[in-house]
């Protein structure tokens, strides 16, 4: 297998200049972040910092607890000035659709006086092609063939020739782990592994942020698991699986969303599915879907439909209506997929 490089090295090259010329530079990524976002957020922040550029670190939602062990949580910032200062740039990472940023997108992109994006996600509208919130001086580095921003981040670190330390590693390895799904998931492959080797040979230790990561849940995640696992259930002859969670199951559990981490995964290990749908309710009429598939189904294709996004076999969308009507949708485009794939099979 030969080692996966960046691509479009022009574009990176210029993402790396700008990140350089900067002296002011606000860091965000996605709601709701995830291992790859905050570590990636976290990883790029911290180098930033130590070569003397003043940086702020934002995310609209609190970090996960899960999460709160990365190096460099305790300079993470709910709110940020508004008006922004002048010549800040913003950095937007494992995200490139400027709604997921949260509430305060429109204002930052309209006062940031560049913003440079790293990602690795297939979105419906770029952020710099978005009409709504298109900016004169945007600079879009996408790879979806990458694993993690978090690569795309080492790649940054590297081309800007500064050093990488303990903590810096620590972020950055806890950003591939998570998604790759502690290497196990499609995407994983010989550029994983030699980064997280390059990083272990750096600081990281594998045995701790795996503990952290997957050792350390509370015991309402757990009792919400159970409450979840038992809605499990099979449709097509095995092919789809399916789990639910409810408002009640949440307010029972006094369990939290961000609990759910990777739910989706208990109906995907079913030996006969193909495509696994986790169906989360938190609160009574806003749905979060999580799909994934195992070989042949491409999620983010019908997570698109549903105005979401992701990867080939790890996708989600959020909508609002009942859970019980989403999943009627779903069930039945899934259904229709499989007919067509079986027709074109014949």
């Amino acid at each position: 297998m030969t080692e996966i490089l960046p691509k479009d090295t022009k574009t990176l090259k210029a993402a790396v200049d700008a990140i350089n010329a900067s002296d002011r530079l606000l860091l965000t990524c996605h709601v709701k972040p995830d291992g790859d976002a905050l570590g990636s957020l976290l990883g790029l922040g911290l180098a930033l910092k130590d070569a003397g550029k003043d940086v702020t670190f934002f995310i609209e939602d609190p970090a996960p607890d899960t999460l709160q062990f990365l190096p460099g949580a305790q300079y993470l910032v709910n709110e940020v000035a508004n008006p922004l200062p002048e010549k800040t740039t913003l950095v937007v990472l494992d995200c490139n659709e400027p709604h997921r940023i949260g509430k305060q997108a429109q204002r930052l992109i309209e006062q940031a006086s560049l913003i440079v994006i790293l990602d690795h996600h297939l979105s419906q509208i770029p952020f710099c092609a978005d009409p709504k919130t298109k900016h004169p001086h945007c600079i879009s580095y996408i790879f979806p063939d990458i694993f993690a921003a978090g690569a795309i981040v080492l790649w940054v670190i590297k081309g800007l020739g500064w050093p990488i330390t303990e903590d810096i590693a620590t972020n950055l390895y806890a950003a591939i782990l998570s998604d790759t799904g502690c290497f196990r998931h499609s995407n994983t492959n010989e550029t994983a592994f030699r980064m997280a080797g390059d990083l272990v040979a750096h600081g990281a230790n594998p045995y701790a942020v795996a503990n952290k990561l997957y050792q350390n849940y509370s015991l309402c995640r757990q009792h919400l698991l159970g409450l979840v696992l038992r809605t499990i259930e099979v449709k097509r002859q095995g092919k789809i699986g399916l789990l639910q969670a409810t408002p009640e199951m949440f307010r029972i559990s006094g369990a939290t969303e961000h609990d759910t981490d990777d739910f989706v995964g208990c109906v995907r290990c079913i030996d006969t599915v193909e495509v696994a749908i986790f169906i989360k309710e938190v609160y009574a009429g806003q749905v979060s879907v999580s799909l994934r598939s195992k070989s042949f189904f491409n999620v983010a294709k019908l997570a698109k439909e549903f105005g979401g996004g992701g990867h080939f076999h790890a996708a989600g969308f959020r909508k609002t209506g009942t859970a019980a009507e989403i999943r009627e949708i779903l069930l039945n485009k899934i259904n229709a997929c499989f007919k067509d794939s079986e027709t074109a099979d014949a």
